[in-house]
């Protein structure tokens, strides 16, 4: 059942991503209020403790990536959904995979716009930019139309997949 629920809410996070550019609270609020209520079933009052260090783990491990404009808030709230209704073994392999995931994607789309030098060199000067100032800038986006953004929902429903395969 836990299964099923976290594919429909994931499927529907990409859809409102790709669709809107944003994942709705309200499903982020279902998923949340889902996964206590799983977590609770699983424990009893043990359970909400274990929703609370689940949920709080990937908005600590996301944070400067956030500030950075890097990733998303829809996308650290779907890894603490996903925390909230599992343990923490299929929560650490999903955002490892979903960032393995996400690099492959943003490779490909790299290749595929050739700009790959170019948006290295971007890069580059982003992290000799942190480097001489000592603090974290937004990560420059050029407004290259859609060329230099990925839907990380779909990284993070790949990686979610993959964590399944990995803890069963």
């Amino acid at each position: 059942m836990k299964i099923v629920f976290s594919l429909i809410l994931l499927v529907l996070a990409v859809v409102m991503d790709i669709h809107k550019r944003k994942i709705s609270n309200r499903l982020i609020l279902a998923g949340l209020m889902t996964g206590l209520i799983f977590q609770m079933a699983e424990s009893g009052w043990k359970g909400a403790g274990v929703f609370f260090i689940n949920v709080s783990i990937p908005i600590i491990l996301c944070y400067l990536l956030f500030l950075m404009r890097a990733l998303g808030a829809g996308d650290i709230k779907l890894f603490s959904v996903i925390g909230s209704i599992w343990n923490l073994e299929i929560l650490f392999v999903t955002i490892i995979a979903s960032f393995v995931t996400a690099a492959g994607m943003s490779l490909c789309k790299l290749l595929y716009h050739r700009n790959l030098i170019s948006r290295l060199c971007v890069f580059g000067k982003y992290i000799c930019q942190v480097a001489a100032e000592g603090r974290l800038f937004y990560y420059p986006v050029k407004s290259q139309d859609k060329k230099n953004i990925i839907h990380f929902s779909i990284a993070i429903l790949i990686g979610y997949i993959i964590a399944l395969e990995v803890a069963y």
